[in-house]
């Protein structure tokens, strides 16, 4: 989603105070560098909350104000955003945040007299049913780029196409993107890589047997019992992919319907949408300026779970040893710092992550759900290294 220039007087900042950072605002009227007697830090043009978070934790805000005052339930059915600081503190202000499981039986959980609040990422079509079947309020704090996402899908499925979506089959964005699909009667698959996307390919071009389709695409990664309704086909991407990624699964995509169908017949076989949201993609273009400009290690803030996080992590491993912390208690000293395994996919300890010399230049990222108040204290944290 586009961001637009912050306005410190509009009701919506005032209501996201909690989440500001006093360090953030001085590091960044300093042109985003803060320069020590060791070094510097540094952080991108854009960063932090997008809008579409920050309007959803300001509805959020806003129904525990109204809600507590009048002595009404409030349930968050999920996490609000996929940061565990933010989560954290609409528990501790009596917000209770439902379990998959308590999910599944949202009838025996919440009653007509309370309050329900849909998360950024949505909800599976069968439980915003189940929502009215109750009577309950509902607060609909949904992203709109995720809501564009899923009205183009279903558009594309009631005129006859399959859908491929790029995104991690399991994330709650595209979770819902695929209980809408299915409403809607149509089929789609979920390819969570560009290998997987480059096997799809190969079944279309007729590279691989169609028999391997149940092979690469296992029960939660698709609807569809073979490969026969993607002749036809819609791609979206979940809407914090990497959108180099994106335009490289157009090439692919584009090559593999081309060489089965021939070049004329894609207008009519291919369709594309591009999902990957404005906010995304400004934060992953500055990520790479910043790491582009010269670093020496990269500390990259955000939750475990957030995809949009992950894909800063990811570029900026391409340039400088990178690290993925959830907050400053991550860092428990220049030696040591608790952060993300990927190929165990479990937090781990990394030894040694500091560099020894001096003078050293660090560069810090943050996600669209990454709030600054847990970015400045990285930033005090880092900065006691470099005097």
């Amino acid at each position: 989603m586009t961001d637009e220039p912050r306005n410190p007087r509009s009701g919506q900042d005032r209501q996201l105070r909690i989440f500001s950072s006093e360090v953030v605002d001085s590091v960044r009227s300093a042109g985003n560098v803060w320069r020590l007697a060791g070094g510097e830090i540094r952080l991108p043009w854009i960063f932090g909350f997008c809008r579409g978070v920050k309007r959803a934790l300001a509805m959020l805000d806003e129904a525990v104000r109204e809600h507590a005052a009048e002595g009404k339930r409030l349930f968050l059915l999920g996490q609000i955003i996929h940061n565990p600081w933010v989560n954290e503190y609409f528990k501790q202000r009596g917000v209770r945040i439902l379990s998959a499981e308590e999910l599944a039986r949202l009838e025996r959980v919440i009653s007509a007299r309370d309050c329900a609040v849909i998360p950024a990422f949505g909800v599976p079509l069968g439980i915003e049913r189940k929502l009215h079947e109750i009577g309950c309020e509902i607060v609909d704090t949904s992203c709109g780029d995720v809501r564009r996402l899923w009205g183009w899908a279903e558009r594309s499925v009631r005129s006859g196409s399959a859908v491929l979506i790029f995104g991690r089959a399991n994330h709650d964005e595209t979770v819902v993107t695929k209980s809408r699909l299915a409403a809607a009667g149509g089929y789609y698959a979920v390819a969570g890589n560009l290998d997987q996307v480059r096997d799809f390919g190969e079944l279309i071009a007729g590279d691989r047997p169609a028999e391997d389709f149940a092979e690469i695409f296992g029960p939660d990664a698709t609807n569809a019992a073979d490969l026969a309704p993607f002749e036809r086909l819609a791609q979206v991407s979940q809407t914090t992919m990497l959108y180099e990624d994106t335009m490289r699964v157009r090439e692919i995509l584009s090559e593999a319907y081309s060489r089965r169908f021939g070049a004329d017949a894609l207008c009519e076989r291919l369709l594309f949408e591009p999902t990957v949201c404005r906010a995304t993609q400004d934060r992953q273009a500055a990520a790479v300026d910043l790491c582009k400009s010269g670093c020496d290690v990269v500390v990259v803030v955000g939750g475990f779970t957030s995809s949009n996080t992950r894909h800063l992590y990811e570029l900026s491993g391409q340039f400088a040893p990178s690290y993925l912390i959830e907050d400053a208690s991550a860092i428990r000293s220049e030696k040591e710092l608790v952060t993300y395994d990927f190929t165990r996919d479990a937090p781990a300890v990394a030894r040694d992550w500091l560099p020894e010399r001096r003078p050293l230049r660090i560069g810090v990222l943050a996600g669209a759900s990454s709030p600054e108040i847990v970015v400045g204290e990285v930033l005090r944290r880092l900065a006691e290294f470099l005097g």
